[in-house]
């Protein structure tokens, strides 16, 4: 494919040939230092595939305005490249666009990472940007290049495989200081055998801090978040709370974090918060079946937790103090890939096993009716699984814009494993069957089912049978705006629970804001629907929304079901704010309204500001073994 460039120059610059002859200099030397060859020990022994790429002063040049240092922006300033490369991607199905390379070769990977602002990843040359995006591109420090290749599942010399590139930008495109990836592949002049490949991401701004309080109080809480620290695409988060109505003025929460140790995929992370006297250290690594090519998996987490407690017994009487107690749990999986060619190349047979360990110190100090709440316990579990993952490319879902990566496929898994604590033996058991599809003209569905529970002396212990179904329609225009609608229906069936294990119509788990703490029980229906008008309207990059709610839901326990209880009833309208470009959460001010909400010491009526829906993605890809939830 021949690129054709036309160069414009900006009205204005009487000097700029002096300028950029001095450009095409330094351009064309810092370009030949950054040129990745490729890996000659890996790489066939054909002399197209291996000869060096052989690149022209715009080429050079091109590369070099792409990049984020003061004379790369200063370039762009007076000049604008025009690149006819392959049209815009619109293909969904992820490694569909790749599948015609498939028996060629990488001689060589390209990367660029473009800054947060004035920039997209189909428009790499920028747009005129406002103060406010320009001090905030001056700030920011682009993620390096090697972060981003620490992603990528290939490298230079080997053949392409479709897969393993799509995989590696979704991989990209998912990272939390990156708002979009594109990888493409670009043909080499007088080459048969090999392609060059691109890598372009863009940054989100990686710095976040937010201030709240009440000087009448007082009281205030400050949070500063750096979720890209110097480009290393590592992140910091540190929340300060002052509190004079509490014995303990100062309260701290803070974590590090390292989302991937190399090219390991193995995320590490340290933690602390101290809130109230209560103190909770713990550091974790994992490493998760990020891909359907990923073979191993497993993980690590350590707590150690100072914590009060106050538990009421059935003679009225209840206890309360400190105790300290640590939490160890730690997993190991292998998958199996059933077949190397399609259509079963995605699918994987997985085993794995998961040692889950609780252990209190200074247990002799609580008294003998409190033995059972604070018990030792040792849980162990075996799992094994079949999954298929897939994903295809859509935008204005969850997010306002940006490509957003929706899994497709299906899972069944099935978890068992010995129970032991201090004062018991039982076994678990559950299984799971989830699956996910899209149509074209109907839009998306998610369908899942899971049950599991203890078996203790022939009795179940701690059942559950939790079911879900999740729905979206394809985007629909009105007018020059896009409407997309959201249904979620699920049930949750609490079997035998232990006393005080309680679920709730509360916020994410029943109606969208609603808050009536003594409304409980063990039995749930819950009906969501959603409607999201996204709208052209973009303040200061801030995309708006429009959004309406409808909900329902039934709440019962074993002495009356969720169909003999009363019917509660949510409606709402909000206006929902993001710029992808930042790191804070969707920002959402609605007012909802709950007829029965007075009648059962709830909310009636609530103005609301916070973070936006409740809806996400369920992924198909096998975790550690578990025990099925109930919350």
């Amino acid at each position: 494919m021949i690129h054709a460039y036309r160069i414009h120059w900006h009205a204005g610059w009487q000097k700029s040939m002096v300028i950029i002859a001095f450009f095409c200099v330094a351009a064309v030397k810092m370009e030949a230092q950054a040129f990745k060859l490729p890996d000659y020990d890996s790489c066939k022994q054909q002399k197209d595939t291996c000869a060096p790429p052989k690149l022209t002063v715009i080429d050079h040049l091109e590369r070099f305005a792409l990049r984020g240092n003061l004379l790369s922006k200063l370039l762009r300033s007076v000049m604008v490249f025009e690149n006819k490369h392959p049209p815009k991607d619109t293909t969904k199905v992820s490694e569909q666009k790749y599948i015609g390379s498939n028996q060629k070769y990488i001689r060589q990977i390209q990367i660029i990472v473009l800054g947060p602002f004035g920039y997209s990843v189909t428009d790499q040359y920028g747009h005129r940007i406002n103060g406010l995006e320009r001090l905030g591109d001056n700030v920011h420090y682009n993620s390096r290049n090697w972060v981003v290749a620490d992603k990528l599942l290939f490298k230079a010399g080997q053949k392409i495989d479709p897969l393993k590139i799509a995989e590696s930008e979704r991989l990209i495109r998912q990272s939390p200081y990156i708002v979009d990836a594109r990888i493409s592949l670009r043909p080499i002049p007088n080459s048969t055998d090999s392609m060059d490949v691109w890598v372009i991401a863009q940054d989100v701004f990686n710095l976040g801090a937010s201030l709240s309080g009440d000087p009448s109080k007082p009281n205030g809480n400050l949070e500063v978040t750096d979720n890209n620290f110097l480009g290393l695409g590592q992140k910091m988060d540190n929340s300060i709370w002052f509190d004079r109505q509490y014995s303990q003025h100062f309260k701290y929460s803070g974590s590090y974090s390292v989302p991937q140790i190399a090219k390991t995929y193995i995320s590490s992370e340290v933690h602390y918060n101290t809130v109230n006297y209560d103190r909770t250290i713990g550091f974790s690594f994992n490493r998760p079946f990020y891909s359907s090519t990923t073979k191993w998996a497993g993980g690590l987490d350590v707590e150690f937790i100072h914590q009060a407690y106050n538990v009421a017994l059935p003679d009225s009487n209840s206890y309360a103090g400190m105790h300290d107690y640590n939490t160890k749990d730690f997993w190991l999986g292998y998958a199996f890939n059933i077949n190397e060619t399609s259509p079963l190349k995605k699918s994987q047979i997985v085993v794995s096993g998961r040692v889950y360990s609780i252990n209190y110190d200074y247990q002799s100090v609580f008294p003998d009716d409190l033995n059972h709440n604070f018990q030792n316990d040792l849980l162990c579990l075996a799992g094994i699984g079949f999954d298929h993952r897939e994903y295809y490319k859509d935008h204005y879902i969850f997010a306002f814009g940006k490509t957003e990566d929706i899994p497709l496929g299906y899972l069944f898994s099935f978890n068992t494993g010995p129970d032991r604590s201090q004062f018991y033996s039982r076994w678990y058991t559950g299984a799971k069957v989830s699956y996910g599809w899209n149509n074209s003209s109907l839009g998306y569905m998610y369908l899942s089912v899971e049950s599991g529970g203890f078996i203790h002396q022939n009795n179940i212990e701690q059942g559950v049978i939790n079911t879900e179904l999740f729905y979206f329609t394809n985007l629909l225009p009105v007018g020059p705006w896009q409407w997309r609608q959201y249904l979620m229906n699920r049930f949750t069936l609490g079997y035998n629970r232990r006393p005080g294990e309680l679920i709730s119509i509360n916020g994410q788990y029943g109606l969208s804001k609603f808050n009536a703490p003594n409304l409980t029980g063990t039995q749930r229906w819950v009906n969501n629907y959603e409607a999201d008008l996204f709208t052209t309207f973009n303040p200061f990059g801030f995309r708006i929304v429009l959004v309406f709610y409808l909900d329902d839901a039934l709440i019962g326990d074993h002495n009356k079901t969720v169909l003999q209880s009363r019917l509660y009833e949510g409606y709402g309208i909000a206006v929902r704010f993001k710029n992808e470009h930042f790191t804070f959460n969707t920002l959402e001010l609605g007012f909802h309204y709950f007829p029965e909400g007075v009648y059962v010491g709830g909310n009636a009526y609530n103005f609301s500001s916070s973070a936006g829906s409740n809806f996400q993605f369920q992924d198909f890809s096998f975790t550690e073994p578990y025990t099925a939830g109930f919350k």
